[in-house]
């Protein structure tokens, strides 16, 4: 803001609201939204979200604040959900000089404490990959330029006019390192390359700046600066933030969705309804889809069923069958163990062992396990009653890397594991998948939405190129995938079950959006694929008769 438009605020006392658009606009990912609050000389700068942008990670090791404010120049951040796309990249602007607080729900707080450092270690793995994958192709492409050095007085190419194989290969290995070194500026140590974004220690050090706010909880930040949660209903202590913002007759109030759940789902309360806001941030991660209504555990149970009747066929050198599912850690794998206890207690499955493989998965459950208040009636009845809803009767908990590879041996009956990630994007399902996929008696169940470029949508993908979370039926199934770049054959049985999605669709959106008392002045959609904002925006537009529909671009600024 330049000097005249403050000395206009300051001489007439009024307030000037900026919001800043910075992540997860025409994106699902890398949710971040920067708000300044000009008044009375002086400027509030506070964040919604702090989210890791999966889709292209590159664009976290670029600056991501607006040209002239610096991490050092936010006062607050306030989280509204425990996923990485919403809260991963906090070490980052910690380590680039935030000195503030960040506000989250108690649960969020507790999954945080396992997420952030879990993701601190998995950037410095990745970076690990890269520089060994830089030096062995630099190594390689020297190796070749010596081997295929012509003679003094020699032809520099083949009979055939082209250049050698090795030549090709050196001169796209120092390529590489010329446009590395030019973008750094200072060689190879400086890039982001071989650099992690933050490490295992940055993200356990950033929880030191979280602190717990209640659902319902008026938490004032400054005299013209407050918010309260109230539950979101979409991961374990998800929350919409109701924001407070200014004084007086120029107070506004900005309700910020997060990421909300879909209506009568398990374990968790539903999204609460919330009367009014002048401007409203709504996601549109199904915001053109509708959900499949039918009955879950109904169809858990048929999948399941007939991968044990197939996996009851022995084969010689593998043993029985195993079904795998592949499954999130917060929230996903504790849904899924639930429903299976359910089916093995009434009798409507066998009760198969059960194995949990992912030390995630086994932390998240036992925050779950800690906030029984939060949870919906049942859920809660039963932890009161000090039964465990997430331990089917049969059930193992792989602690370390060598439970997980003894359940590659040959099995003398068929068993369930569950493992994450729930894209199959990393983990140890990856070895799992990498094992038993070539076995026609195993059977892969995934459970939810496949994100563009996983292995998990490579698996579920269909020969007509669908969607995989518009698959109604078993897709066909490609004869190969890749896993780790080696080829792995694909004969075993793939199902798909997107009943499973944390996330509204956009009937539960409109229902939600229903209670409004008053229409927002503006509201904004984010966090979708282009088709999901667009049908978002149009069913809110026709259906509500709502005005000033807008979704933005990246790093566009509004004033409110």
């Amino acid at each position: 803001m330049n000097k005249n438009r403050q000395k206009e605020l300051a001489r007439t006392g009024r307030s000037l609201l900026k919001l800043h658009t910075l992540g997860a606009a025409h994106a699902v990912t890398g949710s971040l939204f920067l708000f300044e609050l000009f008044a009375e000389n002086k400027v509030t700068r506070f964040i919604l979200d702090v989210g890791l942008t999966v889709e292209n990670q590159m664009a976290d090791f670029q600056k991501r604040l607006p040209s002239g404010i610096n991490a050092a120049d936010i006062d607050h951040v306030i989280i509204s959900h425990a996923h990485v796309d919403h809260c991963g990249y906090l070490p980052k602007l910690i380590k680039d000089g935030f000195k503030g607080k960040v506000f989250v729900t108690p649960a969020t707080r507790d999954l945080m404490a396992i997420i952030l450092p879990d993701s601190g270690y998995l950037q410095e793995e990745a970076a690990k990959r890269h520089k060994a994958r830089y030096d062995r192709d630099h190594k390689l492409a020297l190796a070749g330029s010596t081997a295929a050095a012509p003679a003094s007085g020699s032809a520099a190419f083949f009979d055939n006019g082209k250049v050698p194989a090795a030549k090709t290969s050196r001169s796209r290995s120092q390529s590489r390192s010329s446009q590395h070194k030019s973008a750094s500026g200072r060689g190879e140590s400086a890039s982001p390359r071989f650099t992690p974004l933050y490490t295992q220690i940055d993200g356990q050090e950033a929880i030191k700046t979280l602190v717990a706010v209640d659902y319902h909880q008026r938490r004032r930040l400054t005299p013209e600066l407050a918010f309260t949660f109230t539950d979101a209903g979409h991961i374990l202590g998800s929350a919409v933030v109701n924001l407070e913002i200014g004084e007086g007759s120029q107070k506004k109030t900005f309700c910020f969705t997060g990421n909300v759940g879909r209506r009568d789902m398990p374990l968790l309360r539903d999204l609460e309804p919330v009367k009014s806001a002048d401007y409203l941030m709504l996601e549109a991660t199904y915001g053109n889809r509708l959900h499949q209504k039918r009955d879950r555990l109904a169809v858990l149970q048929t999948k399941i069923s007939e991968a044990y009747a197939r996996a009851k066929h022995r084969d010689p050198k593998f043993g029985c069958g195993v079904i795998l599912i592949p499954s999130f850690a917060v929230g996903r794998g504790q849904t899924v163990l639930n429903d299976l206890r359910i089916l093995m207690e009434s009798g409507r499955l066998p009760k198969i062992p059960v194995f949990v493989d992912g030390k995630m998965t086994l932390k998240a459950t036992e925050v779950y396990k800690s906030h029984a208040a939060i949870m919906d009636d049942d859920t809660r009845k039963l932890l009161e009653a000090g039964i465990d809803p997430y331990q089917t009767p049969r059930q193992t908990s792989c602690e370390d890397w060598r439970a997980s590879e003894a359940l590659r041996n040959p099995h003398s009956e068929p068993v369930i594991i569950v493992g994450s990630s729930g894209m199959a994007a990393g983990g140890r399902i990856v070895n799992h998948l990498a094992h038993w996929l070539p076995g026609k008696q195993n059977t892969v169940v995934f459970v939810g939405y496949q994100g563009t470029g996983t292995l998990g949508q490579a698996i579920v993908r269909t020969s007509a190129g669908e969607r995989p979370d518009s698959v109604s039926q078993t897709p066909l199934t490609p004869q190969t995938v890749r896993i780790s770049g080696k080829p792995v054959s694909l004969r075993a049985q793939i199902e798909f079950i997107p009943d499973y999605s944390a996330h509204a669709d956009y009937e539960d959106q409109l229902a939600w959006l229903k209670k409004f008392t008053r229409q927002p002045k503006m509201t904004f959609i984010v966090h979708g694929d282009e088709e999901a904002l667009v049908g978002l925006k149009g069913h809110v537009e026709q259906t509500l008769g709502w005005k000033n529909v807008v979704i933005p671009s990246k790093n566009q600024e509004f004033e409110l």
